[in-house]
């Protein structure tokens, strides 16, 4: 912590938020000059920087100004760099060349810009309605670096689903139905009045259950394929049974056609399956995979196979079996 430099009795105090974690990314400070009584102007400095030495390069704010008052409201307008840690001091010179400097406060917490809610943003889920809410939030700031403006876009495959913008709520609902057994992932920008904006996107998928059951049976793709991804060791089966089900066989195959791992029927021993949607996670539990029917790239024995690629094998009953192509990236 650095002193005041004090010179005939003059000091500086800069009182602001005193919890680590800032409230908002616009704090207000309030810098109070000591033993300037006789001095006006008083020409005063504030400065908010990522690093204490307070390099040029790390000053989020250098503002300088003229006043007759002696305590000063300083409201920051711009704001701070998201999820940053900053120090703040004041500086203040009276009319007779006398000069003061506080003490150096920090480190303070700067909040996260922007935050997505739901569906949950690295976890996915299953929604049994065709239009989910989709809520985040940001942080707190004052009105007059405010307010903050939305778009929201809905993705498939990468290509946009659905987009809407000049949103002043932090929630949006579907504007039409999404597809049911279909993967989206979504995002949101948040933008300032100056131009400054912050865009983020979901790491994991959501996706949508039709609660009829089906009318036929399919292996869906698994996904995330390839596998491992940056939020999962482990790759998801989803399969349709349409009626009456059925007797159901899942393996994974080398590209030799030997059995790697059996899937279906798993510890359980279950075999027979209803007509209905299987693979998805229940809705509401915060994910899209029912753990049952996942692989996480390791053999019948327990030992990680080779990266490379392999094959899912599908069998209902007598039908003729279903294959997906995956590929394992390995550990």
């Amino acid at each position: 912590m650095t002193m005041p430099r004090l010179l005939s009795g003059q000091s500086v105090v800069v009182d602001g938020p005193t919890a680590v974690a800032l409230p908002t990314l616009t704090p207000l400070l309030v810098v109070r000059a000591l033993g300037f009584s006789n001095q006006r102007p008083l020409r005063v400095r504030v400065q908010i920087a990522t690093t204490v030495d307070f390099a040029a390069g790390s000053l989020a704010v250098d503002s300088s100004f003229s006043t007759s008052d002696t305590t000063i409201a300083v409201q920051i307008t711009r704001a701070l760099p998201s999820e940053a840690t900053v120090y703040w001091r004041a500086s203040v010179q009276g009319a007779l060349g006398a000069t003061a400097e506080s003490p150096i406060t920090g480190p303070r917490t700067v909040p996260t810009w922007l935050t997505l809610i739901a569906p949950k943003p690295n976890s996915g889920g299953i929604f049994d309605i065709r239009r989910p809410l989709f809520v985040w939030q940001s942080a707190r700031i004052t009105p007059a670096a405010g307010p903050w403006t939305y778009s929201i876009e809905i993705t498939n495959g990468g290509r946009p689903e659905q987009a809407a913008a000049g949103l002043r709520d932090t929630t949006f609902r579907a504007a039409t139905n999404l597809q049911a057994e279909t993967p989206y992932f979504w995002n949101v920008r948040a933008t300032l009045p100056n131009g400054d904006f912050v865009r983020l996107a979901s790491s994991a998928s959501f996706s949508i259950v039709d609660p009829l059951l089906p009318t036929t049976t399919i292996l869906y793709q698994n996904f995330p394929n390839p596998f491992p991804s940056a939020t999962t060791f482990n790759t998801c089966f989803w399969f349709d049974l349409g009626q009456p089900g059925g007797t159901v066989s899942l393996d994974v195959l080398d590209l030799r056609g030997n059995v790697v791992r059996t899937i279906v029927p798993g510890l359980d021993g279950v075999t027979q399956f209803p007509a209905g949607r299987y693979g998805r996670g229940a809705p509401g539990a915060g994910s899209n995979c029912d753990s049952r029917f996942v692989w996480d790239g390791t053999a019948s024995d327990g030992r990680t196979v080779a990266p490379g690629v392999y094959v899912a094998r599908f069998r209902s009953g007598s039908g003729t079996p279903t294959f997906r192509r995956m590929l394992f990236k390995g550990r």
